[in-house]
């Protein structure tokens, strides 16, 4: 059975993926598995997984059809056999020396979570980086700190931490009941449920990952089906949230309510964020949507930065829109 297992999802990164895997059977430490899921991609990059067989530490599951980031991720939790896992976006890397420091850590404290930090490439100067949660936390404590106490300063994301593959795998059983082809803020659930199901996180304050600018990410467009799909992800993620009150096991965190309303509120966040580009008329809005979801985003999460972008919008006549 090997120490790490890294699961990567793939799908139309042929520019990043050779790099990303690079990253991982490039490590100090190499009592390791990769576990690429391509998720029926267009491009090049089933070919570029599958030029890695020779490594018998990478395992290449190929999808028949795409079914977004959430299940080709939960395909790849199925399918690892290590001690301890860790996620990968194939277009991002880790820094070589990352694995040996997390796993001896991870031994020293018998740890649920280790957390690490994350950097830019390229580096973007006062760049906004979450939180590392360096310090020992314990019980119903972990979901407090991440969801509650530092709720701005978290990335509610499963990269940039190393966990339990027990603890990793009872979580996503709870979410067995998710069928759907997600690609947005997919991880997040996900983390919340581990977060609060965790008993022990430790963390180091070093950047093993790399986070590097993808101008293809979803993340990043403005394109009306891309919007539209992130709006439906998000909406559907929150229902599914409290369809988690009904787990037992879960509401005994005493922060589970808590913890659930923040991550609805950040959802509901997003969903504004995205329909604040698109146009009117597919809004049935007659309202700017750049001014009434940047207005109502700030219900959800009150922030200075809305407000300077606002104004902005409205000195350039509606032409800058951030």
């Amino acid at each position: 059975m090997p120490k790490i297992s890294i699961v990567i999802p793939i799908f139309n990164v042929q520019n990043f993926l050779k790099k990303s895997i690079e990253s991982c059977i490039n490590q100090s430490f190499n009592d390791i598995e990769v576990i690429l899921i391509d998720d029926k991609s267009t491009d090049s990059s089933l070919d570029i997984a599958k030029g890695f067989k020779d490594d018998l530490r990478i395992k290449v599951i190929s999808n028949e059809i795409n079914v977004g980031t959430f299940l080709a991720r939960a395909k790849g939790i199925e399918a690892v056999s290590g001690e301890y896992i860790l996620f990968l976006d194939s277009d991002d890397y880790l820094r070589e020396d990352s694995l040996e420091s997390l796993y001896s850590l991870a031994k020293k404290s018998d740890a649920d979570m280790i957390n690490f930090g994350i950097i830019n490439e390229p580096f973007v100067k006062n760049a906004t980086l979450p939180k590392v949660y360096d310090n020992e936390i314990i019980g119903d404590e972990i979901a407090n700190e991440v969801f509650i106490k530092n709720f701005k300063k978290s990335w509610f994301i499963l990269c940039s931490r190393m966990f339990k593959t027990t603890l990793v795998k009872k979580a996503l059983q709870k979410l067995s009941f998710i069928d759907r082809h997600l690609i947005s803020s997919e991880d997040s659930i996900l983390f919340f449920v581990i977060c609060v199901l965790a008993r022990k996180s430790v963390g180091i304050n070093e950047n093993f990952y790399i986070y590097c600018a993808n101008p293809n990410s979803i993340m990043r467009s403005r394109d009306r089906d891309r919007l539209l799909k992130q709006i439906e992800d998000r909406r559907y993620l929150d229902n599914c949230l409290y369809k988690l009150c009904d787990d037992k096991e879960l509401t005994q965190n005493i922060y589970f309510k808590e913890c659930l309303f923040n991550l609805s509120n950040l959802l509901n966040y997003f969903i504004c964020f995205s329909k604040r580009f698109l146009k009117s008329k597919e809004l049935n809005d007659k309202i700017p949507p750049y001014i009434k979801y940047s207005i109502l985003s700030m219900k959800y999460m009150p922030r200075w930065q809305i407000i300077a972008k606002l104004g902005i919008f409205i000195l350039t006549f509606g032409y800058k829109k951030l």
